[in-house]
């Protein structure tokens, strides 16, 4: 892997999740969409971004070898390690969430849809995915820092205390190393956010599927911008879903640290539920304030609100640009791969700029954010935001690449400006 891990080119991770989504989106619409299918839109994406990083490893772009003088005794071994630890955290996060009351009500079903359907295919192909992973994208550095690996490592140091009775040392130990602790704190990162996404998923390809009806039977423009809308919602949420899901050697996003600091991950779990049901509470969500009613606006006119739900659409444009360009590597609290092309190339945070400008868009023209209240709320949100980019430029900042980042592209939100 090359010391220095960048992204792809913004240009190819946006047009691989627009190409996915939309060819999933008429295979659905042509074919009687069943939920079960929903997850096809990752598995298309994945190896999408697979075919495109062989190819750049076979141009020499990605420093990913080929094994040679093949021992296939120790590949063996080697790969059936990975799949026994792999097949137990599968199956254990499967049972977990089960138990859990918080994921048993009926608007989690797409996640345990999701973790039967991946322990089911894991059992047929994991062994020969890392049989192949470990032949064609070998690499000592990936193999020092795979998570199989580090946790084999970590139930070895605490099986060791037991032996010699010192299982309080031996706790201790583990969770001192660095390297076990980021393995630790990834898996409750993503074991914390995978239902999230997953759910988002299938909520968004219904609602695709629901406004392309909508068009079909009502051709107002209204409805195609509420479409477009939903459309790049949808491409943020594969993309970002995908990010969290799978951690490969063939999509080159595995983590390389996660914040380990209090405020960093409390900055973050604050805007995600359940947690942001009481941020909410505190501070009233601007966007809320939108309705279908051009009534409710500071100019009571139909075109009006089709003239900002224009703007909306761009800003939100933007937005989706800015996160879809850095690829599988976008997931919170954690650093991959380096993105400094694009909207990169401008700003160090243009999702957070983009974010609270298409809030603002969705909800200034409306009478009700005219209040000392909605104001308010605004207001700490986008402090939320902020907090959010700059808790993770302290964390970032650690590593020399981010600080050569730094230099050449000053600015945090705005250009020229701030």
């Amino acid at each position: 892997m090359q010391k220095h891990a960048t992204n792809l080119s913004p240009h190819i991770y946006v047009l691989a999740t627009f190409v996915t989504a939309a060819s999933m989106l008429m295979i659905y619409q042509r074919v009687k969409f069943e939920n079960q299918w929903f997850l096809l839109p990752l598995v298309a994406l994945a190896l999408l971004y697979a075919a495109v990083n062989l190819y750049r490893q076979i141009g020499g772009a990605s420093r990913f070898t080929f094994l040679e003088n093949i021992n296939w005794i120790l590949l063996v071994k080697r790969s059936l390690a990975r799949y026994v630890v792999w097949l137990v955290i599968i199956f254990s996060a499967k049972m977990l969430y089960h138990q859990l009351p918080f994921y048993g009500t009926d608007r989690f079903q797409a996640n345990f849809l999701f973790f039967e359907q991946l322990f089911t295919a894991y059992i047929f192909v994991g062994l020969p995915y890392f049989l192949l992973t470990l032949l064609v994208k070998s690499s000592r550095q990936e193999d020092f820092y795979d998570p199989a690996i580090r946790l084999i490592h970590i139930v070895k140091q605490l099986v060791m205390g037991l032996v010699r009775e010192d299982k309080n040392k031996a706790a201790y130990l583990v969770l001192r190393n660095k390297a076990n602790r980021k393995v630790l704190l990834n898996l409750v990162m993503r074991a914390y956010f995978i239902p999230i996404m997953v759910i988002q998923v299938l909520g968004s390809t219904l609602s695709n599927l629901e406004m392309l009806d909508r068009i079909t039977n009502d051709n107002h423009i209204l409805n195609f911008l509420y479409f477009v809308t939903t459309f790049l919602w949808t491409m943020d949420i594969i993309n970002a879903t995908l990010g969290y899901c799978l951690e490969s050697r063939w999509l080159e996003n595995r983590s390389r640290s996660i914040d380990m600091t209090i405020t960093g991950w409390l900055v973050c779990f604050c805007c995600y539920e359940p947690l942001n049901q009481f941020t909410g509470a505190l501070f009233p969500f601007a966007p809320f304030v939108a309705t279908h009613n051009p009534q409710d606006l500071i100019v009571a006119n139909l075109n009006f609100l089709i003239a900002f739900k224009v703007v909306e659409i761009i800003l939100l444009c933007g937005h989706i640009y800015s996160d879809v360009s850095l690829g599988p590597s976008i997931v919170n609290i954690t650093f991959k791969r380096l993105q400094s092309r694009g909207p990169y190339g401008l700003v160090r945070h243009p999702g957070t700029t983009t974010k609270l400008l298409y809030w603002l868009s969705q909800s200034i023209v409306y009478k009700q954010f005219w209040t000392l209240k909605i104001l308010y709320g605004y207001s700490m949100w986008a402090a939320i935001y902020i907090g959010r980019a700059l808790t993770e430029e302290r964390h970032l900042k650690k590593y020399p690449e981010y600080r050569e980042y730094i230099k050449k592209v000053k600015y945090r939100f705005l250009p020229w400006l701030f």
